[in-house]
């Protein structure tokens, strides 16, 4: 098992959801190898007032796709109904080799269910992007080939190159019960090492969920 600690952020929104998002909170990874949590880039509250996921669907908004039906392709379980109000908590932190981020929501045990299942169209392998500024990107979506964690997972790349850059994600999604959890990494290092790192912080979250939280 690997060993982690855990703690809380800084940013919490109010309402009915709170104290729940800042039991999440308290239960994630608080460093991990030279990883460490950033307080100012972390938060918590219902999933939707968030500003992360608000801000990503400012950009969602105003950004034009070749194929409509891959916006936001990856996190297309977000817009369900029972995610739009749970609780949620998103750690950002501080690691060397790129920006590393994980996202815990939890949800009724059989919409987490759904979120598992709401998978990208398989003809958002590929599709290109066009932003308010003018700018534009390609994306390249594809499997990762990974461990299974908690009662079920799955794990993508996507690949993001313009004119000026080339970055890539690596995104691990698992369902724990009736916890769904999300392990990032965007930056432009080694694949191999991303993958080693999206395996051991999965590992440690889901360890660290197991000591703070009921079910």
């Amino acid at each position: 098992m690997v060993s982690a600690c855990g703690g809380g952020g800084e940013e919490e929104t109010g309402g009915p959801g709170s104290e729940a998002a800042a039991e999440l909170h308290d239960a994630q990874v608080l460093s991990l190898h030279d990883a460490t949590l950033m307080p100012e880039g972390s938060e918590s509250g219902v999933y939707s007032e968030l500003v992360t996921v608000r801000y990503s669907e400012e950009v969602r908004a105003s950004t034009e796709l070749d194929k409509p039906e891959c916006v936001d392709a990856a996190n297309r379980w977000g817009d369900l109904d029972g995610v739009q109000d749970a609780p949620a908590s998103i750690a950002a932190y501080e690691w060397s080799e790129g920006a590393l981020s994980h996202m815990l929501v939890r949800l009724e045990p059989s919409v987490a269910e759904e979120a598992m299942a709401t998978e990208p169209p398989e003809s958002c392998s590929s599709y290109s992007a066009t932003y308010e500024d003018g700018t534009s990107s390609e994306y390249g979506v594809s499997e990762l080939d990974m461990p299974e964690f908690a009662d079920e997972s799955r794990a993508f790349a996507i690949e993001v190159s313009s004119t000026e850059e080339q970055n890539n994600m690596y995104s691990l999604m698992y369902r724990n019960g009736g916890l769904v959890g999300t392990t990032s990494i965007l930056g432009t290092g080694d694949q191999e090492d991303y993958e080693e790192m999206l395996v051991e912080f999965t590992e440690a979250s889901i360890e660290r969920q197991g000591q703070m939280l009921d079910g």
